[in-house]
């Protein structure tokens, strides 16, 4: 038995709407085309769907919800440039990128909601 790549990832949100605008307007990513539902990103093979919380499935809890942190790879030579542009549009930097060539060499933000985005150089 083998399991197949993974396809789906379904981030739970407290407004999938103000994700919506984090990840297609500062991170860049292409939303899904011609779905109904909640709003959807291709990510290569897989898709990232941005579920409202309160459902059967994510239910609201009063003590906090649980995170996620989602990695991508980017150009080593554009690190640098992702850090000022999430500085520029008053993005958490968790992480900035440490000195030229130390790895490992990443950024990490976290979106509205409290997750942890990784941008981390492809080498």
């Amino acid at each position: 038995m083998t399991l197949g790549p993974l396809a789906r990832l379904e981030l739970a949100c407290r407004d999938p709407r103000r994700q919506q605008a984090f990840f297609g307007g500062i991170l860049g990513l292409k939303p899904a085309l011609g779905t109904d539902g909640p709003p959807r990103f291709v990510l290569g093979g897989v898709e990232l769907v941005l579920r409202a919380r309160g459902d059967a499935l994510f239910p609201a809890h009063p003590r906090g919800d649980a995170g996620a942190l989602l990695a991508f790879p980017v150009p080593d030579d554009e690190l640098e440039r992702w850090h000022r542009r999430m500085l520029t549009a008053r993005v958490a930097v968790l992480d900035a990128p440490g000195p030229a060539g130390a790895p490992p060499r990443m950024l990490r933000i976290a979106d509205p909601e409290g997750n942890v985005v990784e941008l981390y150089a492809a080498r």
